[in-house]
């Protein structure tokens, strides 16, 4: 009862505080330009809503098409509305369970995420559409094949080359004759940390 009775005595006096506002020309000046702002923020709101719920329903279903690619089965990627992401098995009678991430699922997930995000800002580069475009970025990884067996290294090593212009990762000496083995004459440069003590490290072209 006293939340209801202290908000109709919040919108009296706000409507008060109107009502005297308009008594002088330059706060009327102020309210004017205050009602053009706000149905301007309206109209950008609800453009912005509709397209980052479209960018997302979008981004959810590429995502998912690029994990499982690297994990076959009955696996899928849910995202909701602040872009938390559930990994999701279900079967042929639609019954459906989250599934707890192990390293290599995990991995999946933010490399596909991270792919998708890349593919779009490649795509974003149209004359058309000058207020989204984006700058092309080298997509930087540390030790990603690690969690992976062969057949999943070989799937991300085809992967990689056509979502991002440049890909530079640092990678273990196993994984590394995997992956050069699969990106075979993708590979543009090869570089070799050679440590020869704890303190001492040689960085040399191969």
């Amino acid at each position: 009862r006293d939340k209801g009775r202290n908000e109709t005595s919040r919108e009296r006096c706000l409507t008060e505080r109107k009502e005297l506002t308009l008594n002088d020309e330059n706060n009327r000046k102020i309210e004017i330009y205050k009602a053009y702002a706000q149905y301007m923020h309206d109209i950008l709101f609800d453009l912005y809503q509709a397209k980052e719920t479209e960018t997302r329903i979008e981004l959810q279903k590429t995502i998912n098409e690029i994990f499982q690619s690297i994990f076959e089965g009955d696996f899928s990627l849910e995202m909701d509305a602040r872009y938390n992401i559930n990994i999701v098995a279900s079967n042929t009678e639609g019954y459906k369970e989250n599934v707890e991430a192990g390293t290599a699922k995990s991995t999946s997930v933010i490399f596909a995420f991270i792919a998708e995000i890349i593919k779009r800002a490649r795509q974003s580069r149209n004359p058309e559409t000058d207020m989204l475009v984006s700058e092309p970025y080298p997509l930087v990884m540390d030790a990603p094949l690690s969690a992976f067996d062969k057949t999943r290294i070989k799937t991300v090593c085809d992967t990689l080359p056509k979502i991002a212009e440049q890909v530079i990762i640092f990678i273990k000496d196993t994984d590394g004759e995997v992956a050069e083995k699969y990106l075979g004459d993708k590979v543009g440069l090869s570089y070799l940390f050679d440590k020869k003590s704890p303190f001492e490290t040689y960085f040399e072209k191969r």
